[in-house]
C-alpha cells in the first residue's frame, strides 16, 4: 500500500510544477498492446510429427518406448519410461516446444524392469 502512495506522490502536481510542466500539457506515451486470442489451428498429422521430433531431439529422454497419437489437438502418450522424471520431462517438452497442442494425456508406465531382463 505504501509503495502505491509513493507512486502517487511522484505524479503529484507539485512535481510537474517543479519541472516547469503543467499536468494538462505533460506528454503521455502511447502504449500499443497486440496479442493473439486463439492459436492457429494445426492439423493432427503435423502435430504428431512435431511432437515426435521434439521428443526425439531431447538429449536427456529416451523416446524409443513412447508411442504418440494425436486426435483433435489432444496428444496421447503411451508406452514405458524409466522413472517419474521422464514423464515430467516428456510433458514439459511437448508443452514448451510444440504450438497447437490442446492437452497432453499421460498413459505412460514406469518400467519396473531389473535391467537384466531376467526372472
Amino acid at each position: 500500500m505504501f509503495a502505491g502512495l509513493g507512486a502517487l506522490a511522484a505524479w503529484s502536481p507539485t512535481n510537474f510544477a517543479a519541472k516547469g510542466v503543467s499536468p494538462a500539457t505533460a506528454e503521455v506515451e502511447e502504449v500499443v498492446i497486440t496479442a493473439q486470442r486463439h492459436r492457429p489451428a494445426v492439423s493432427d498429422e503435423k502435430l504428431l510429427v512435431l511432437v515426435k521430433e521434439a521428443l526425439h531431439s531431447d538429449p536427456y529422454l529416451f523416446d524409443g518406448h513412447i508411442t504418440v497419437t494425436v486426435k483433435n489437438g489432444v496428444v496421447r502418450l503411451q508406452g514405458m519410461v524409466f522413472d517419474y522424471d521422464d514423464i515430467r520431462i516428456t510433458k514439459r517438452i511437448i508443452r514448451k516446444t510444440v504450438v497447437g497442442v490442446k492437452r497432453v494425456v499421460n498413459e505412460l508406465e514406469i518400467c519396473s524392469c531389473d535391467g537384466g531382463g531376467g526372472a
